[in-house]
């Protein structure tokens, strides 16, 4: 045992002495317990073998003779005779083994009959040493000797302990005793029952002692002793008693029991620790298990010291992951030929590539590789590009296996063919009970993990390669071919508690914001110049930092750039959003730009109306949010004749005021939309720019026109709308709130008290008249919509009311989709439509349009296949079905909001990303087709103050107007600014997000704790996600900090839920299951906690600000950690019946 173990031998013998008394007093009581427990489970077989019982009752006695117990190291005694046996049988009847530091006795051995045995008392077990044994001798006979006297004389060791006046043992004697005693377990572990054998490893796990110590390998160390004993003494038993037939039946099982033994030899080991090699592994994949136990030894030791690693110890792993997924695709059952087992270093992995493909097992492929947002030992490399194929990715599932390539790098790597992948997990390993904490707090050895499925940082390959969940070839990468430019990344580091690596240099760790990416390490002589500027802070510092190099374990290298500020204030916070979502470069404009439109705006000239429609006279009105600043659109009606009207959408003319590749149009094409964050939003435009092209109440606007002739139930009465450049003058800016107002009571006589000011001499039934046809209209066009197979999928969004000094939230509401927000979705998506179609006819080559690819079919076959368990039926064979499927799930559910905020999140996974492109050689109608609107072209038109594409739009529209030449841009300039314009979108719609997560986060921390109602949406082995109703969050839920008790054994199917004190029944947990949770702050990360009954409430009660707390605030609760983890292991034993006696109803 290496001393860095968990059992530190202290300097002060006396403190080492009272811990082996204690491991003593532990192993009886471990052996006090396995004997029980076996007799619970005589008693039990006795219900069903009743018949064999009553005719074998005069089998009483059954103990197996002459099993050596070794002698500690370092002691040997002339060999003497065994042990008596309880019987009359005299003993210089018994031979003596002729084994060097082994004394043979007689150990009372139960044995796993198929019929009940009455046992004697434990402490009442007759074992006597030979005379010439002394108590001074090895640790083993004083622990025989002292469970032969019983409690009483048990107690007396304590008390006749030495002395610190008497001669002090030297630590290696407390080692060799120490190791003494485990060893006798392992031995009583191989002689038992199978199911003794289990539970005796589920208590060597729960035990707080025994489970930090590096237990030995029986097959390593145990059998290479036993093997030098002759195997007739081993198999040397006596029945006293009971007749021939009962004798013969014990015959018969020794065969089996022997078998048993030998399946179950590797299973001990495998409950001591988290990475221990199966039985048929190699030994290097053992030599890696071992290395997993030693890091998370150091762990728990709190060193916080990374052990040295080599390059030998990564190519090993290699090869570890490398051999068991080729061996796991070819079936465990036959054996690997020595010509594909991987042996070689990184520089063969081409050879070793051509040879499993020269076999059939797979093919090569040199793709971009994509690394799991929420855990970076996964990454998946594109095997199609055929949306609605069936081919799933190739999926890596170990850093050092995909060469530790970063998000966007090209690879070339080796894919295995997709076919059934054999599950390596034990029956132990596989499932369990888990949680049962007796506080919501973290052990000083704890730590949240983000991560979607294993949570050990150390996983080697047995346990990573069941990661996936559905069946994806494996992977390995050969090399990076093309490495990603964006090695930039926002992170916490503290200028405390170096880490030394391979190399022996000092490094502060930095812990990257992005998941994908792992520990990041900073040298420390990099560091002085950033902690001279502030020498009093030292932590908790958000830094940006550059990526340098991947040293040889994995390691990335970076340096500091620049500092973001500090955790936990607000605004530094969302600077490191920005920075986080490759938005450091959005800086504020220049004041000169701001100058250039600060002045009123010159009054409409006869020159600007020869190209212009006048409609300043006509009712046109505008409808947004109600905190809207940027009026982008506005709508008309007039009534042209009996039953015919004539419907205008009028977008605000920005391209009038921004030319082509002018100095600010560069800069605005680089920013390419606006940010919305929660508290502020970061233009596209200069600040007066935008108030110049706001389409405000009361003043002249340019604006871009599209008009429908239509009747009132919104049939189209022309083949093509008109496009116009325009001059408006809106006579009231209405919020969604005000349009809704008019909907829901529509013959009510309105004031002018009810609305906002309305000028140019319109009245408020003037604008409700409109709006009452509007309504109509879109109603008959959004039914029409999806009748030809539109879809949509709604997502919570949550708008914050936040503290007007401090900017803190005090509370915040779900954004609702009302009737008055679809009636202006409707004509905005009808002028995109319209305007799309008419700048591809002009200009096919360069028009800017916007597509939207079809689902993964893959993805939505395996969301069928569960939903199909659930008696549920999916139709995904296009939009229109699939809508129609969740139309028809969400009516039939018993509980409609929890079944439609699940579905969406589930159906948002499979969904492509809309993406802007241009539209040079795109000749097929798939090139053009947009899945979710179920239309043939689309663009986007109407936005043009906070999307530079919007923008681009209107210049086509006006070339193809005749107002202008078309624009100058190029193609391949076109293909740049739309692929920049994507990237743009979705960082700002990621930072958006962020950032309304960082204001919930805030809002529970103030809180201390949120309860919220949940659905469930995924189940792995480790944690679930699951959506909240109420703001739509995900949250993940990790089974280890839980409360109540979480049975595993049926995940990801479901799970089973107790209380720890048994109050309420187990629950069962499945997709669409709904349950109550908690939310609070641990650590700075929001932490899902499951309810059954009111524990958590009362868990709350007795820990008010648990929410954002360090852990030396939790001081005073780890006084008692050793006293709640006994009582958490009697839980433990007591669920596990309660879950075997309902697994079958359930």
């Amino acid at each position: 045992m290496s001393e860095t173990s968990s059992l530190d031998v202290e300097s002060e013998e006396q403190s080492s002495f009272e811990v082996i008394q204690a491991l003593r007093i532990r192993s009886q009581r471990l052996a006090l317990r396995l004997q029980l427990t076996h007799r619970e489970m005589e008693t039990s077989a006795a219900a069903a073998c009743c018949r064999e019982a009553t005719r074998t009752a005069q089998l009483t006695k059954v103990f197996m003779l002459r099993r050596p117990v070794e002698m500690a190291p370092g002691h040997s005694m002339p060999s003497a005779p065994a042990m008596a046996a309880p019987n009359p049988t005299p003993v210089s009847n018994r031979q003596a083994l002729p084994n060097t530091g082994s004394i043979p006795m007689a150990i009372p051995m139960p044995m796993t009959l198929p019929y009940p045995l009455p046992l004697p008392p434990f402490h009442a077990v007759p074992m006597q040493m030979a005379p010439q044994l002394s108590a001074s001798h090895s640790p083993q006979m004083q622990f025989l000797q002292n469970m032969q006297q019983g409690p009483s004389s048990r107690a007396n060791v304590q008390i006749n302990a030495p002395s610190s006046s008497q001669r002090k043992k030297s630590k290696k004697v407390l080692r060799d005793e120490v190791n003494a005693l485990m060893e006798m377990v392992l031995k009583l572990s191989m002689v038992w029952s199978p199911d003794v054998n289990a539970y005796a490893s589920q208590l060597i796990r729960q035990n707080g002692v025994l489970s930090q110590l590096e237990w030995m390998h029986p097959s390593d160390s145990l059998r290479a002793k036993v093997t030098q004993i002759p195997q007739a003494g081993l198999r040397q038993q006596r029945i006293d008693g009971g007749s021939e037939m009962g004798r013969q039946l014990i015959n018969q099982q020794r065969p089996q029991e022997g078998q048993a033994r030998l399946r179950r030899e590797s299973e001990l080991s495998s409950t001591s620790s988290s990475s221990a090699p199966q039985q048929n592994q190699t030994q290097e994949n053992e030599q890696q298990g071992q290395g997993g136990r030693k890091r998370n030894h150091r762990k728990r030791d709190g060193s916080g010291k990374n052990p040295k690693q080599s390059l030998k110890t990564e190519l090993v792993a290699m090869r570890a992951y490398i051999n068991r997924i080729v061996q796991d695709y070819i079936g465990v059952d036959h054996p690997l030929p020595p010509e594909l087992q991987f042996t070689g270093d990184f520089s063969d992995l081409e050879d070793h590539a051509q040879r499993l493909t020269a076999a059939g097992f797979g093919r090569i492929v040199e793709e971009e590789i994509r690394v799991n947002r929420k855990n970076n030992r996964q990454a998946f490399i594109q095997m199609s590009t055929d949306r609605e194929g069936l081919e799933r990715d190739g999926i890596v599932l170990l850093p050092v296996a995909r060469r530790y390539a970063f998000e966007g790098d090209k690879v070339r790597a080796f894919v295995l063919n997709a076919g059934a992948q054999s599950n390596s997990k034990s029956g132990e390993s596989a499932g369990g009970i888990i949680g049962g904490k007796p506080s919501i707090s973290l052990a000083d050895e704890e730590e949240l993990s983000d991560e979607t499925e294993s949570q050990d940082s150390d996983a080697d390959p047995d346990n990573v390669v069941v990661i996936s969940s559905d069946n994806c070839p494996k992977a390995f990468v050969i090399a990076i071919t093309k490495q990603t430019e964006l090695r930039q990344i926002v992170g916490t580091i503290s200028f405390t508690n170096p880490t030394k690596l391979c190399d022996d240099q000092l490094f502060y760790k930095f812990r990257p914001y992005d998941l994908r990416v792992p520990m990041v390490y900073v040298p420390q002589d990099s560091c002085a110049a950033h902690i001279g500027k502030k020498p009093n802070e030292v932590s908790g510092l958000l830094y940006l930092a550059h990526i340098l190099e991947t040293d040889c374990n994995g390691h990335c290298i970076a340096e500091l750039i620049q500092p973001v500020g500090r955790v936990g204030n607000l605004e530094d916070e969302l600077k490191a959003i920005l920075f986080h979502n490759g938005l450091r470069d959005i800086k504020p404009f220049e004041q000169r730009f701001n100058d250039m439109y600060s002045e009123p705006a010159p009054p409409v000239s006869a020159a600007d109306l020869r190209h212009r429609r006048d409609l300043r006279k006509k009712c046109v009105f505008t409808i947004d949010p109600l905190t809207a600043r940027d009026l982008d659109d506005a709508v008309s009606i007039e009534q042209l004749g009996d039953n015919v009207f004539e419907v205008g959408v009028h977008i605000s003319d920005v391209s009038h005021y921004l030319s082509e590749a002018c100095e600010l149009d560069e800069i605005v094409k680089e920013r390419s939309t606006s940010i919305y964050l929660v508290n502020e939003v970061i233009h596209m435009l200069p600040q007066t720019m935008c108030m110049r092209c706001s389409l405000l109440p009361g003043e002249d606007k340019f604006a871009f026109s599209v008009f429908w002739k239509m009747n009132e139930q919104g049939v189209m009465l022309q083949d093509k709308p008109e496009f116009a450049r325009t001059v408006i003058n809106s006579c009231t800016q209405f919020a969604y709130e005000h349009a809704q107002k008019i909907i829901d009571n529509p013959g009510e006589r309105f004031t002018e008290d009810d609305f906002p000011t309305i000028v140019n001499g319109f009245q408020p039934e003037d604008i409700a008249e409109r709006v009452l046809l509007l309504h109509e209209m879109a109603r008959s066009m959004r039914k029409a919509r999806f009748d030809n197979g539109s879809l949509t999928i709604n997502n919570a969004k949550l708008r914050f009311v936040l503290d007007p000094i401090s900017g803190e939230p005090q509370c915040y509401e779900v954004e609702q989709q009302r009737e008055a927000n679809r009636m202006i979705e409707e004509f905005m998506l009808l002028a995109n439509q319209a305007v799309a179609r008419f700048i591809y006819d002009s200009f096919p080559e360069i028009a800017v349009l916007r597509n939207h690819p079809p689902p993964l079919t893959k993805s939505l076959k395996s969301l069928k296949e569960k939903l199909l368990a659930l008696g549920l039926e999916l139709d995904y064979s296009s939009s229109k079905a699939l809508q129609e499927s969740m139309v028809r799930l969400c009516r039939e559910a018993s509980d409609p909001v929890a079944m439609s905020a699940c579905l969406s999140q589930l159906l948002m996974k499979p969904m492509a990303r809309a993406t802007y492109f241009c539209s040079e050689g795109k000749t097929e109608p798939a090139d053009l087709w947009h899945y979710a609107l179920s239309i043939p072209i689309y663009t986007h038109f109407t936005s043009p103050i906070r999307r530079y594409p919007d923008i681009m739009v209107h210049r086509l529209l006006a070339a193809a107007l005749k107002y202008c030449p078309p624009p100058g841009r190029t193609p391949d300039e076109l293909h740049a600014l739309t692929k920049l314009a994507n990237e743009r979108k979705y960082n700002a719609k990621l930072a958006g997000d962020d950032s309304g997560n960082l204001y919930f986060k805030r809002y529970v921390k103030m809180k201390q704790s949120v309860y919220m109602t949940a659905v469930v949406m995924e189940i792995f082995q480790h944690m679930l996600n699951v959506v909240t109703l109420e703001s739509g969050h995900v949250i993940s839920i990790n089974y280890k900090m839980q409360k109540v008790l979480v049975h595993t054994h049926n995940a990801p199917n479901f799970i089973l839920i107790a209380d720890r004190n048994q109050k309420h029944s187990p629950r069962k947990l499945q997709l669409l299951s709904v349950v109550p949770i908690c939310l609070i702050m641990l650590e700075n990360k929001l932490t899902g906690f499951l309810m059954l009954g009111d524990n958590m409430p009362n868990a709350l009660k007795e820990q008010p600000g648990v929410s954002g707390g360090s852990r030396r605030n939790k001081q005073k609760q780890q006084q008692n950690h050793q006293e709640q983890q006994h009582q958490q292991q009697r839980q433990h034993q007591q669920m596990q019946r309660i879950f075997a006696m309902r697994q079958n109803s359930l």
